[in-house]
């Protein structure tokens, strides 16, 4: 969230449970030199709190981001149209700034929102799945929104065609399978410095997360209290045998952080739902190099 005045503004930070009433505004935590208003908004069924700091944006174009404007899955011109803005400048103490590029994210959600499909669709489920089920409630630690948001980022690059989310159901598994195997091989990258790790030194118990994140991948009908056919006209997918240690294969081979890959894990689901002959092709491809890998290991 930005709202500029003189060149600053303010960022939004994270969702989290009220402790304070909506609409409160708390100015204690600049005391503790932590350089930020406390925000709480109310969103119906839930109360974010937003970090307010200071905000510069610089014009200047960013080298690693250069890159990222090739990436598919986005309206033509657009990726290159926000990244050519720059990127913000917050305070990292009371002496430092730090680069932010959460309202570039901000930004190229808004493009996603433009297409038609669910791909906002399905993130606002499994947000609100993640913090029900996974995190019961709010009241233990897990993922964010902004590793949610990510995951969303990279499926969008990963599964580019339209048919991909035109159906509720597939699109929610589209995120799953991505979310999945970062969890699987405890790496999300930031989608526009992918050398980072979101996951790494997070203090999460990405374990315990996968196990409930898989649970839901299993009997979503369970944590979404309604019937599945609600999702779509499918029946629930179900996960088959070997599913983690295909999970795990980026972990030791990048190459198969790939559309083919991914596709291999939506058939796994039985939400594949395709017709693009190459594509189909490409999979099965990645699907008979996993069968010789596995016969190998045994």
């Amino acid at each position: 969230m930005h709202a500029g005045v003189q060149g600053w503004g303010a960022a939004a930070c994270w969702w989290g449970p009220a402790e304070r009433a909506a609409g409160s505004l708390n100015a204690a935590s600049l005391r503790e030199e932590q350089l930020h208003l406390s925000l709480l908004v109310s969103s119906g069924w839930r109360t974010i709190n937003f970090h307010v700091v200071p905000v510069v944006r610089r014009k200047l174009g960013v080298p690693a981001l250069e890159g990222a404007q090739q990436m598919p899955g986005f309206p033509e011109g657009s990726l290159r149209r926000i990244l050519s803005q720059g990127v913000d400048l917050v305070p990292a103490s009371t002496q430092l700034w730090r680069t932010s590029t959460d309202y570039l994210l901000t930004r190229l959600l808004g493009e996603l929102g433009s297409l038609q499909g669910h791909r906002l669709d399905s993130l606002s489920i499994l947000d609100r799945v993640n913090h029900e089920s996974w995190r019961d409630g709010g009241q233990t630690d897990g993922l964010t929104f902004g590793h949610l948001k990510t995951v969303l980022l990279w499926a969008s690059v990963l599964f580019p065609a339209p048919e991909d989310w035109a159906e509720l159901q597939g699109a929610v598994y589209r995120l799953l399978v991505v979310l999945l195997c970062c969890l699987a091989t405890r790496k999300l990258p930031h989608f526009l410095h992918p050398q980072r790790n979101l996951l790494q030194g997070s203090g999460l118990d990405l374990g315990a997360i996968y196990q409930r994140v898989e649970g839901f991948a299993s009997q979503p009908e369970a944590a979404l209290r309604i019937h599945a056919t609600h999702l779509g006209r499918s029946p629930p997918p179900r996960i088959g045998s070997g599913l983690k240690a295909l999970l795990q294969l980026p972990a030791s081979d990048p190459t198969y952080w790939a559309t083919a890959y991914f596709d291999v894990l939506l058939d796994k689901f039985q939400v594949l739902n395709i017709q693009d002959k190459d594509r189909i092709s490409a999979m099965q491809s990645i699907f008979q190099k996993t069968r010789t890998l596995g016969g190998q290991e045994s």
